[in-house]
């Protein structure tokens, strides 16, 4: 180390500690976590609203240790991480949650709006497999049964991805709005399936 490189060491160690002498709180100890979770927890009961991100963040950390098995508080952290332009780690908190339940249908979609994200749009076949799944799984969830259509369609799958649209189409009540949106795309694909040759 260079006497230079040692006097900005020095330097910067003095500032840190006169910084922390006059804005910090030395006298006060560190708080624990179960008394912040308690605090956490009041400040749901009685005011909810004034939670902040890292409080709800921190009650929805101190939730999956305490139901290790439940997906929601992972969903809900990858929820957050979304919200804070995090899509690394909201994709992670999914990935956490799909652990947990593997047909948990809210991070299923939430985790192939992540990689779409990434993607810069686009749909990959990792998402498209996401979104056919929790279509599966729920058929009411009809923008994910679009989104893996529109995977099919982006991989140049162009008769599977009319066979899904006319599949998500057919599952619409019959005095479902949706039903309107949908005849434009189901006119240029031909609303029924091709004849077999």
């Amino acid at each position: 180390m260079t006497r230079l490189q040692a006097i900005i060491v020095g330097v910067c160690l003095v500032l840190g500690l006169v910084g922390y002498a006059v804005f910090g709180r030395p006298g006060m100890g560190d708080l624990p976590m179960k008394e912040r979770q308690a605090e956490i927890m009041e400040k749901i009961r009685t005011a909810p609203e004034t939670l902040t991100p890292a409080e709800t963040l921190a009650r929805l950390e101190q939730t999956s240790i305490d139901q290790p098995d439940a997906p929601e508080p992972q969903y809900y952290i990858g929820v957050i991480m979304r919200q804070q332009n995090r899509p690394d780690d909201a994709a992670r908190a999914f990935q956490s949650a799909l652990r947990r339940d593997g047909t948990y249908v809210p991070a299923l979609i939430g985790l192939a709006d992540v990689l779409v994200e990434l993607e810069g749009g686009g749909v990959t076949t990792d998402a498209a497999r996401l979104y056919a799944r929790a279509y599966e799984l729920d058929p009411s969830e009809v923008r994910a049964g679009m989104w893996a259509a529109m995977g099919a369609a982006q991989a140049g799958d162009q008769d599977k991805a009319a066979e899904m649209m006319r599949a998500v189409f057919a599952n619409l009540p019959e005095d479902d709005p949706r039903r309107e949106r949908f005849a434009p795309m189901l006119d240029a694909i031909g609303r029924d399936a091709p004849a077999e040759q």
